[in-house]
């Protein structure tokens, strides 16, 4: 099996042409589900952009939302409409909503929105002002009260979806996978906000990470040294990827505005393991050297750049 992954597509600014042009991409790739890091469309097109694509491409689309989805709607409201979306249609799955998902015997999917906390960065003294407080109504609330009552009220998103992101990996653990593939918007380490090569500055990072994200996944990731993360997210536009653990890796997708792109094609296999994570102990696990990991022999499964 394999799974096309895409992020901040924003197709709400693509005419239709294009969009049908975007999708053919995604078709001809041969793959069996989709996998999308947020920033689809903003709220007032969004269930109508997805169903538009679940006709289009007729496969299991697995997502969570980004910033730019709560645009022009309120918080609950959009969650109650994908919420709705995702009992309505079989091949629609917002993964805040219809939980784990088992993709093969050995590997789990789960996800969650998650959104940038400030504690990363200077939000005191930064002057960045984000649309997010302008064009997201609960945001919007906190910046009229003053700067910290927004960033009280962007900690409030961001740790309830830490939470629930937390309780996903453990119902996910204790099925026993050698593989976790984790959905998330907002990078949750300083060093995968990328922005023009160089790692993003002390005024954006409040904007650009989520350190409670962070948190849970590394807390997730120690304690359970035999079972392989990798993380998907977003946000920034800029590539990175960030291995903290050996069993950890972070990739961030780029992006450009009016152009969506297929970030890679992750292959699965039934019979076996491991990503593409080059470490001894992963070689030792499939009975391999490190040169042979590396060359792709002996893997059952590959993470296709």
């Amino acid at each position: 099996m394999q799974y096309a992954w895409i992020t901040d597509i924003h197709l709400n600014f693509i005419e239709r042409a294009d969009r049908q042009k975007f999708y053919q991409e995604i078709i001809n790739t041969n793959c069996d589900g989709i996998f999308i890091s947020g920033d689809i469309a903003e709220a007032d097109c969004l269930a109508s952009l997805l169903l538009e694509m679940e006709k289009e491409i007729n496969k299991p689309i697995y997502f969570v939302l980004g910033n730019h989805d709560y645009y022009r709607g309120q918080v609950n409201e959009v969650r109650e409409a994908m919420t709705t979306l995702t009992k309505n249609q079989d091949k629609l799955h917002w993964l805040p909503a219809s939980g784990i998902q088992k993709l093969n015997d050995n590997t789990y999917l789960v996800g969650q929105d998650g959104w940038a906390d400030g504690r990363i960065g200077d939000y005191q003294n930064t002057r960045v002002v984000l649309n997010d407080s302008r064009l997201i109504a609960d945001l919007f609330e906190g910046r009229i009260l003053g700067k910290f009552q927004l960033l009280e009220k962007m900690q409030q998103l961001a740790d309830a979806d830490a939470l629930e992101l937390q309780k996903n990996l453990e119902q996910a653990i204790q099925q026993n996978p050698t593989e976790i593939i984790v959905l998330i918007h907002v990078p949750p380490f300083k060093d995968a906000c990328m922005h023009q090569g160089k790692i993003s500055d002390d005024d954006w990072l409040p904007y650009f990470s989520s350190k409670i994200m962070g948190d849970v996944l590394l807390e997730a990731a120690q304690k359970n040294s035999s079972i392989n993360f990798l993380v998907l997210c977003g946000h920034t536009h800029s590539a990175a990827k960030y291995q903290p653990l050996d069993n950890l890796i972070v990739e961030v997708g780029r992006a450009e505005y009016y152009h969506p792109a297929i970030q890679k094609i992750i292959k699965l296999d039934c019979e076996e393991t491991a990503y593409l994570m080059f470490s001894s102990k992963n070689a030792k696990r499939l009975n391999c050297s490190i040169d042979q990991l590396e060359a792709g022999k002996g893997l059952r499964k590959k993470l296709i750049e």
